[in-house]
């Protein structure tokens, strides 16, 4: 199965996690990596690009902080701009059919604050359902997500070499 990991990380250079968990994910060569941030940093996307990078991969994962419940604003763009009609849905749009999509994210509170009635309100896996979503409607199937909680506690952080290396398990064993 090839794997494609799409990083929208807008400061990847500062980042602790996601830099860490791309520096993790780089040591496997049959893993592809796209940081859209910095290939694309005037927002502009070249889809046929993106849509012929897509189309040598079985299974995407959209790697990035999450951000006020969601994604950031180039995750969103960039499916906007490149799950287009005709090519990822719709008459003739095909390309995503059958592909696995999952997502890796990183999140500044605790594990046991993303639970219903928690501090988050809802569950992570609530918060990611949209994935789940979108690969039903581009007949793909979603393999649900990776985590780093707590981003912000130093202690939390001292777990991250065993994380960035199960991350990188996940990725290929998922």
């Amino acid at each position: 199965m090839k794997t494609l990991v799409i990083i929208t990380h807008p400061d990847l250079k500062n980042s602790v996690i996601n830099r860490r968990w791309k520096e993790e994910v780089e040591k496997n060569a049959q893993i592809g990596i796209r940081c859209i941030c910095d290939l694309y940093p005037d927002g502009v996307i070249d889809v046929e690009t993106e849509h012929k990078i897509l189309e040598q991969y079985d299974r995407i994962v959209f790697q990035y902080p999450l951000y006020w419940y969601s994604a950031p604003f180039m995750l969103k763009k960039y499916m906007d701009d490149v799950f287009t009609d005709g090519w990822a849905y719709g008459t003739g749009g095909d390309k995503m059919e059958g592909k696995e999509i999952g997502a890796a994210v990183s999140c500044g509170s605790a594990e046991s604050a993303f639970v219903e009635g928690g501090a988050q309100c809802h569950s992570l896996a609530y918060y990611l359902g949209v994935f789940d979503g979108i690969a039903a409607f581009l007949r793909a199937k979603y393999i649900g997500y990776f985590a780093f909680y707590d981003t912000y506690n130093p202690e939390a952080l001292l777990s991250l070499e065993d994380n960035a290396k199960k991350y990188l398990h996940w990725l290929v064993n998922k």
